[in-house]
């Protein structure tokens, strides 16, 4: 009897200095580039946040939700142009779409148009991002998340704005979200305003992963 207790009393120690350690290793911005290492999941492009500036031409407001659906099926669809796997540095970077269509099915439409007279620049920082991430409901309790949150479509500079963000899918944590842009391309609605996706992409490739290593990975 006294070597079971003792057992299962090593058996707490270790569990509980398991849990202090922190077995997944999700908790801090490093493990973003620790290679094949830490999974990092695709989540989508979150569109709840999003408003369109300028003439959209013959798109209309009923039409713009399955058109966010259909960004985020091109991005998976074209898995080779959208190379996630290059720009972040991993073998590979699997996807999970559920949840981001879930949420952007729920965008009310009528909110989206805006006039540049009428914009705030600051509406979205790093505090919102964080409180709409806590929101999040996802499968998954392992690894990293990666979404992105469209701020802006501007059709007056052909731009669009999005914060790319990094976050703990254990317990929802921020780690990394920055503001960035990329610019239009293409024709219909759909490549038109992925294309920024693109761009934002091809821009972490580049250089920005490099930047964030200097950064985070110390």
């Amino acid at each position: 009897m006294k070597t079971i207790s003792s057992l299962r009393l090593t058996m707490l120690v270790v569990l509980i200095t398991l849990i202090l350690n922190g077995t997944v290793k999700a908790q801090n911005r490093e493990d973003i580039f620790n290679g094949s290492a830490m999974e990092i999941t695709w989540l989508g492009v979150d569109f709840t946040q999003v408003r369109l500036m300028g003439d959209l031409g013959t798109v209309s407001t009923i039409e713009l939700l399955p058109l966010f659906d259909q960004i985020n099926l091109l991005i998976i669809s074209e898995r080779e142009k959208y190379d996630f796997n290059k720009a972040l540095r991993k073998s590979e970077i699997p996807f999970d779409l559920v949840l981001v269509d879930k949420i952007n099915s729920n965008i009310d439409a009528d909110k989206l148009i805006i006039k540049a007279s009428s914009y705030d620049n600051k509406r979205i920082d790093e505090e919102l991002i964080s409180n709409i991430v806590k929101q999040y409901n996802f499968d998954k309790q392992d690894g990293i998340g990666l979404v992105f949150f469209m701020e802006l479509l501007d059709k007056t500079s052909e731009t669009g704005t999005m914060w790319v963000t990094f976050f703990n899918l254990s317990d929802y944590e921020v780690l990394i979200t920055e503001r960035m842009k990329g610019g239009a391309g293409g024709f219909g609605f759909r490549n038109h305003w992925a294309n920024t996706v693109y761009e934002v992409i091809k821009e972490i490739k580049r250089s920005k992963y490099e930047e964030w290593m200097a950064l985070y990975a110390k």
